[in-house]
Formats: C-alpha cells, sequence, structure tokens
C-alpha cells in the first residue's frame, strides 16, 4: 500500500485496520496497531517523501457508542476513525439485539427500520462524544442513519463525515443534503488492494456538485 502512494505520487498516505470484533476481517486484537506503527518506522526511512500515518477504523460495538480499540491504543495511534459495521461481534446482548441484529430485521419491517435507524444515528454521536474522531467512515452504507442529525453533531465535535470513493459513498443526494450543515469531509479511497489507492475522483465530483469549499475538506490539496 505505501509503496502503491509512492508510485502515484501521494504526500500523505492513512493506514486503517478495521477493528478485532469486526467478524471475518480486521486486526487480531488493539496491539497489532501498535505493531504496524512499529513496521512503519522503518519502511519510512525508503520513503521519507511520504507521510505515513496509521490509524484505526473502530467499530462500535454498544449502544452507548463502546469501540472495539482500547483507549490506551487509540491515543498512541495518529487518527481515530469510527464507522457502523453489520457484522460485529457486540459488547453485550441488548446491544445485539438491538443493534446488530435490529439491522437485520430492519431489512423486513419499515417500522422496525426507522427504530434502527435512530439506535444507529444515537450509537455515533455518542461514539464522537466520547473519543477524539477524525472522521465517520461510509456514513448510512447498509446501515441506515439520519444524515442531518450525524452532521451537526460533528460539527459540534470537529469530526469529519468520509466520502468513501470504492463504494461510491454517500450518494450526490446525501452530500447535498448534509453539506448546508457546515460539516467537514475526507475523501478516502478505502483501497483494500493496491491498484486502488489514491483513486479519489469520485469524492472530488460529489463535492464540487454540492459547492463544498477546499477548507472544508481535510485531505484536499492547498495550492
Amino acid at each position: 500500500m505505501i509503496e502503491a502512494a509512492h508510485l502515484k505520487g501521494l504526500s500523505l498516505v492513512g493506514l486503517a485496520d478495521h477493528g478485532p470484533r469486526n467478524i471475518g476481517t480486521g486486526v487480531k486484537n488493539s496491539q497489532v496497531y501498535l505493531e504496524i506503527k512499529e513496521e512503519v518506522k522503518i519502511i519510512n526511512k525508503e520513503y521519507i517523501d511520504l507521510d505515513i500515518k496509521v490509524g484505526a477504523e473502530a467499530n462500535i460495538i454498544g449502544l452507548q457508542g463502546e469501540l472495539d480499540v482500547s483507549e490506551d491504543v487509540i491515543k498512541k495511534l495518529d487518527y481515530l476513525l469510527v464507522g457502523l459495521h453489520p457484522y460485529v461481534l457486540p459488547q453485550n446482548f441488548n446491544s445485539a439485539w438491538k443493534y446488530v441484529l435490529g439491522n437485520q430485521l430492519g431489512k423486513l419491517n419499515k417500522g422496525q427500520r426507522e427504530k434502527v435507524k435512530n439506535i444507529n444515528t444515537k450509537t455515533l454521536i455518542e461514539s464522537i462524544n466520547k473519543h477524539k474522531v477524525l472522521a465517520i467512515t461510509h456514513p448510512g452504507l447498509k446501515m441506515s442513519v439520519d444524515y442531518k442529525e450525524l452532521a451537526l453533531a460533528c460539527v459540534k465535535t470537529n469530526t469529519a463525515l468520509e466520502i468513501n470513493t470504492g463504494h461510491k459513498w454517500p450518494s450526490l443526494k446525501d452530500v447535498l443534503t448534509i453539506a448546508s450543515t457546515g460539516v467537514n469531509f475526507i475523501v478516502n479511497s478505502d483501497a483494500h488492494f493496491p491498484e486502488t489507492v489514491g483513486e479519489l475522483d469520485y469524492g472530488a465530483y460529489v463535492l464540487k456538485k454540492a459547492n463544498v469549499p477546499p477548507e472544508r475538506i481535510l485531505n484536499a490539496v492547498k495550492d
């Protein structure tokens, strides 16, 4: 990934694997992030023109915004991303029933869908109130949220919303809805393979259409 970023002429790249309670993917435990940081220190000697940041994409595992990455580790990382993912090991039965299973049941029932949308939004807001979060990843992807309410909370906590070019998410319609709140954005390729590192065109497109100025885009190139 770092070599791909170097070859594409990027000046900054961030590495942020999924937290350990994401089923089927992610790090084994929180300490792995610190091992990655140590490895990056060595690699950085070869790529001195590239600013390499190491963070985490933590999973929300509880109704009060609890994360699957320990606070001690978070403090040692360069940044923290937080995201909702449908297949995680929840903190307790209540979270499993209302949050994890609730999102699955929401696919079948409109009333449940609205209920779980409110739960998703609340857990994200709880999380950014408790932790210093750089950005919320792919908001609303597979787990619906109230975009306006979430964006307003992000403005208060100085948290950005991610434009994920890998999933082309959020849609232009949703970006137009939330851009008026004054929320900041960050564009991320969400590259799972070296070939897609730095592919940010979708983000540039929707943010231009929404008339979002460069000063509200965390990784915009400043002239």
